[in-house]
């Protein structure tokens, strides 16, 4: 039932009608308040406001700074170690530097190297567990062909490696394992060792796709040739040995590193081959008298058969001796002193 007003309620509703009333002014938005404050109370909410940053939960950094660092520098030590190395191996000048040294799922590496390509599993005694070492097909044959006295050119269509292919490039994967481990002794001593070498980069599994490795990229140059090698360290073999990554202590290593160093190039020299020649020189012949030899012509020499010689190394003088007959009737040199000591 409708409410009656009475005679009182109309005149008082008319006289606020008459009267006017001010309608209550709107909350002030958010925008509004922004605008009101002042210069410095917005700087002041500016400063409390904290910073995002993003994080992916999938792929953490399983690696700190600090071991990051000292791995770059471990790494970079072996690059210039490797790259002496290999330029005695192979008799030419080549250049291996680092590149990169990051973080990414095993499965991301994967997916980042060419397929076919020279992919090995490398073994890394006494810790458990096993790297990931690719080469690129673009470096690997070029390398090939150099060993079998090539130029050493790119292959214009790159293919599947052989067994031989295979077998003859094992050679500058030890040279590399031995480098590697002179690099890592520093932190440990680790005895690398192929354990399993494929074509393709996805019949090997050294941890789950998921799982974090270290990706440490090289890039060697050889002439006009260039390629990449890619070592990839699982974050989860570096955690028993994580405390040993001390920047001081890496770097106090590095300094008394240089005979150690210094060994190594003795090694790799011990490997060059080097012409060595006992020469009797002593007369001058006009091209006229060249041409008129005979068989029983004699040619005057400036030294008596039995005189003291030089012995050259690739032409320079480094003994001083005398030919002689062995027991077997052969030719041999009998080093008596050095050009210095003479």
């Amino acid at each position: 039932m409708a409410k009656i007003l009475s005679q009182e309620e109309v005149d008082a509703l008319l006289k606020s009608h008459a009267k006017g009333t001010k309608a209550p002014a709107p909350a002030a938005g958010p925008v509004e308040r922004a605008a009101a404050a002042t210069p410095a109370q917005r700087a002041k909410k500016a400063q409390s406001l904290k910073k995002v940053t993003l994080y992916n939960f999938r792929r953490p950094d399983r690696v700190s700074r600090e071991q990051m660092r000292s791995l770059h520098f471990m790494h970079d030590r072996f690059s210039r170690n490797f790259s002496s190395s290999l330029s005695a191996y192979l008799r030419t000048i080549t250049e291996v530097n680092l590149v990169s040294v990051e973080q990414l799922s095993y499965q991301e590496f994967l997916l980042s190297v060419p397929d076919p390509t020279c992919f090995n599993a490398i073994s890394i005694r006494p810790l458990e567990g096993a790297f990931a070492l690719e080469v690129n097909p673009q470096l690997v044959f070029p390398i090939i062909d150099k060993m079998l006295g090539g130029p050493g050119d790119a292959l214009k269509h790159l293919r599947t490696m052989t067994d031989i292919e295979q077998s003859i490039f094992d050679g500058v994967l030890k040279l590399a394992l031995d480098d590697l481990r002179e690099a890592w002794r520093g932190i440990i001593d680790l005895e690398f060792r192929i354990q399993a070498r494929e074509t393709s980069p996805q019949l090997i599994q050294i941890v789950a796709p998921n799982e974090v490795v270290l990706l440490v990229v090289f890039e060697v140059k050889m002439g006009t040739v260039v390629g990449m090698i890619n070592l990839a360290i699982p974050s989860i073999i570096l955690e028993p040995v994580a405390s040993k990554f001390d920047q001081e202590m890496y770097t106090g290593y590095k300094k008394s590193s240089t005979f150690e160093e210094a060994r190594l190039l003795m090694e790799s020299l011990r490997k060059c081959d080097m012409d060595v020649a006992a020469e009797i020189r002593g007369t001058n012949l006009r091209l006229s008298d060249i041409l008129g030899l005979q068989a029983g012509d004699l040619i005057p020499l400036n030294k008596r058969f039995d005189a003291m010689l030089d012995l050259t190394v690739d032409g320079i003088p480094r003994f001083q001796g005398y030919m002689a007959l062995n027991a077997n009737q052969k030719r041999v040199f009998q080093v008596t002193t050095t050009p210095q000591e003479g």
